[in-house]
């Protein structure tokens, strides 16, 4: 998995550096910490539905319908959740830094879909960045490259 999230990581989104699919409950809960982020503020936008749903599809090799379905059960799960430590702990005990630093960008790129940070976002990201052990200086990078890449797909979209 390393090899293929450190693709990502640089730049080869287009090709076949993808997060690999052979844990579901892995696959779930990156969606609950993606879906989490997109609720923060208390609403999801057009904007973070369709960048989660493009990470379900493009980075975590999902189809359309696994991809919704996943989504669907995520934001019903978001309704009664009540604290996110059990989401992270498989995260946090099952990656590298490196993996966890990629995690951190794919929720990046929720957040600043709208191109905004409120503080409510600011602070989860804190939140995130502690419980899976990320450093501020990983996250910030994170967060840069994640601004990167959804200008880049801005400007290729039509």
């Amino acid at each position: 998995m390393l090899d293929r999230l450190s693709n990502w990581i640089q730049g080869f989104t287009d090709n076949a550096a993808q997060v690999p699919v052979d844990d579901t409950a892995f696959v779930e809960a990156i969606t609950a910490l993606l879906v989490e982020a997109a609720m923060v503020d208390g609403a999801m936008e057009n904007a973070e539905r369709a960048n989660i749903l493009a990470l379900l599809t493009g980075q975590m090799e999902l189809d359309d319908d696994a991809a919704m379905a996943m989504f669907e059960r995520q934001i019903k799960a978001h309704e009664t959740r009540i604290e996110l430590h059990a989401l992270v702990r498989e995260i946090r005990t099952e990656t590298e830094i490196e993996d966890r630093a990629i995690i951190m960008e794919m929720i990046w790129m929720v957040v600043l879909a709208d191109g905004q940070i409120d503080a409510h976002e600011s602070q989860l990201m804190r939140r995130l960045a502690g419980l899976l052990y990320v450093d501020d200086i990983t996250s910030g990078l994170a967060q840069k490259r994640a601004r990167q890449r959804l200008l880049r797909a801005s400007s290729v979209a039509p």
